[in-house]
Parts: C-alpha cells; structure tokens; sequence
C-alpha cells in the first residue's frame, strides 16, 4: 500500500531563505496572534536596515574608505610593462621625478621644491577638491590602453603625476573644462613625455651621465648628441 506523504506546515525551500530572520511586519499592518490579515506583507531584517543607524554607520564607513581608497589610488595608476629593468636604468628611474622637480625650482609652477611624495598628494588632493577623479581615470585608462614600448611605458609609470602636476598648474583656470576631453588630455600627456627638457629627455640624459661616469669616459658635447640620440631610440 502506497504511502501519502504529507508536508509538514513551515517545511519547504521558501523557509530556509528566512531561516534565522523573523518576519517584520510592515508599519500599518496588524496581526492576530499567529496569524495576519489577508494581503498583510512581511519582510526580512535585512530588507529593512537603517543607514543611518548609529550603531552602523561605523561599519559602513569602512566599506566606503576601502573602496575610495582604492579608487583614488587607480586614478593614478599606471601599470607598468613586466618587463625587468637593468640596474643602471633602474636608478635613473628611480632618480627621475627628484631630477623633474629640482630643475623646476626657479619656475613658478608652484611646486618646485616638493618631494615627489608631496607632489603626489597635492595632485590627489587637486583631484578630490575639483570632483575630477572620474575624469582623471578615464584619462588614466586611455593611457593604460595605448601601445607605448616598454622604456616609455616605465617613464610614464614613474612621473605621471608630475605631468599632471604641470597640466593642472598650466590650466588652473579652465581645469574642469579641459579634463572632460580625456583623449586630448592623454594626447597632450604623451606630447610633453616627449618634449625638450621632459620626461623622456631627462631620463635619458641620466642613463647617459651615469654610463660615462661608470666607465670613465670623457665627456664632449658631440659624444653626448651621438649617444643621446641612440639611447633616446631605444627606450
């Protein structure tokens, strides 16, 4: 004889989605003792959590710091090739953006004698004051995504705030404007990577200087021009 299964009342998949979570009456509805008025609707704990509740509040704070952090520190990043760099070219990276700012002192750029430290905090703080985080990133992805060789790629990693740093003093007053076109912003980014006395050339000139120091080799204007010119086509 075949036996009937008959479902228990409270049993099925619909209870475990609440199970540990009582319903909450709605505000308005009233209920009978263990029982609710037709159409009455219950919902979760977790469907009506107060944001502004004290006791939470610190909580999500945290969620949102950690997340802002890390967004702030995207709008700066860029990633750099996986290549491996040698130790001379190494330390003239790593020299680079001091070298920038040093030859900027006497220039009323407003940031002269900063560290890079500073400099990169005044930026950020620039970014958060004018609300253009969003702008800057998209500028920062347009430069992420561009084919560069690995040598240029390591040169903007390493000084692209001091880029922005000198757009942001140069535009100071059309700042706002001029972030919202992003492909000419990264356009004009690359522009001055490659001018006389930026990024690119200062670089170069530092592998330079500590080759010839290295190996002892005496300096003229023309062997520099020469050797210039072929350190500069390859990076």
């Amino acid at each position: 004889m075949a036996k009937t299964m008959t479902k228990k009342p409270g049993s099925g998949s619909s209870n475990k989605k609440s199970a540990g979570l009582p319903p909450i009456p709605l505000p308005g509805v009233t209920q009978a003792a263990g029982t609710a008025h037709a159409g009455a609707k219950a919902v979760l704990a977790a469907d009506v959590i107060d944001f502004d509740n004290a006791k939470l509040k610190p909580g999500w704070q945290k969620i949102i710091d950690s997340r802002r952090k890390r967004f702030e520190t995207d709008v700066l990043k860029i990633t750099p090739p996986r290549s491996k760099l040698d130790p001379i070219a190494k330390t003239a990276l790593d020299r680079l953006t001091a070298t920038l700012l040093k030859a900027g002192e006497n220039k009323k750029d407003g940031f002269g004698k900063l560290t890079p430290a500073e400099l990169e905090n005044r930026v950020r703080i620039t970014i958060t004051k004018q609300g253009l985080a969003t702008e800057v990133k998209k500028v920062t992805d347009r430069l992420n995504a561009r084919r560069m060789t690995d040598g240029r790629r390591w040169v903007l990693t390493t000084t692209y705030t001091w880029l922005l740093a000198k757009l942001f003093h140069k535009n100071a007053n059309s700042l706002k404007k001029l972030m919202n076109d992003d492909l000419g912003v990264a356009e004009r980014i690359m522009l001055d990577l490659e001018k006389k006395d930026g990024p690119i050339e200062v670089y170069t000139d530092l592998i330079i200087n500590s080759v010839m120091a290295r190996n002892r080799i005496q300096q003229s204007e023309t062997l520099v021009q020469i050797v210039s010119q072929q350190v500069r086509a390859a990076i």
